[in-house]
């Protein structure tokens, strides 16, 4: 549980921020507002900052999928045209974030993908812990726009925690950006499964 004495992304002073629902209010909003990609770059290091470097230094890495071939064998839904569109419009904004994120310290990006995975991997124990009789890819299969939707709770309620350095940031800014991260992560395999694998 985060005790945020902030107000952000809606939340009044002290409320404690445990859950947040991306639902189907939340993806039209997302459809309708610009960005700012200095904002994500703001956004994105701002994450960085929060995650606690254990990345694996033998981490095996398969080819990256077509995003439809990845969209169909995950079965992702509700998020499928929000996923192409914003890709195909914020992926090279994301890439100079990760760029600069990279410029001081190579090996930035991995981390940042790493943590976004983890994020999913504890969202799908949790679901493997609730439906102890399905297997993983049946799991994803059923599951994969509340894993989508989940991922991005856990992202925002981490961002939460800690937002000294990004106050300025507008609450739209804050939640298309981090779809936008989430969107990028599971092009990048991070986020569901790899088809390829």
């Amino acid at each position: 549980m985060t005790k945020n004495n902030q107000s952000i992304f809606g939340f009044n002073n002290k409320q404690e921020i445990t859950q947040l629902i991306v639902d189907d209010k939340y993806i039209h909003r997302l459809i309708s507002l610009p960005n700012n990609p200095a904002d994500l770059n703001k956004l994105v290091l701002h994450i960085y900052n929060g995650i606690v470097d254990n990345e694996n230094q033998y981490e095996r890495r398969n080819l990256p999928p077509d995003i439809d071939e990845k969209l169909d064998f995950n079965n992702v839904l509700t998020y499928r045209f929000l996923i192409e569109s914003n890709y195909s419009e914020n992926a090279y904004y994301l890439e100079n974030a990760y760029d600069s994120l990279n410029s001081e310290t190579p090996g930035r990006k991995k981390v940042f993908l790493n943590y976004i995975n983890s994020l999913y991997l504890q969202v799908l124990g949790d679901l493997l812990k609730k439906n102890q009789g399905m297997k993983r890819m049946e799991i994803v299969n059923q599951f994969a726009d509340t894993i989508i939707s989940d991922v991005i709770s856990s992202l925002l309620i981490s961002i939460a925690s800690n937002t000294k350095e990004i106050s300025h940031l507008s609450s739209e800014s804050v939640n298309l950006n981090v779809f936008t991260i989430v969107c990028h992560a599971f092009v990048d395999c991070k986020v569901l499964e790899n088809p390829n694998s």
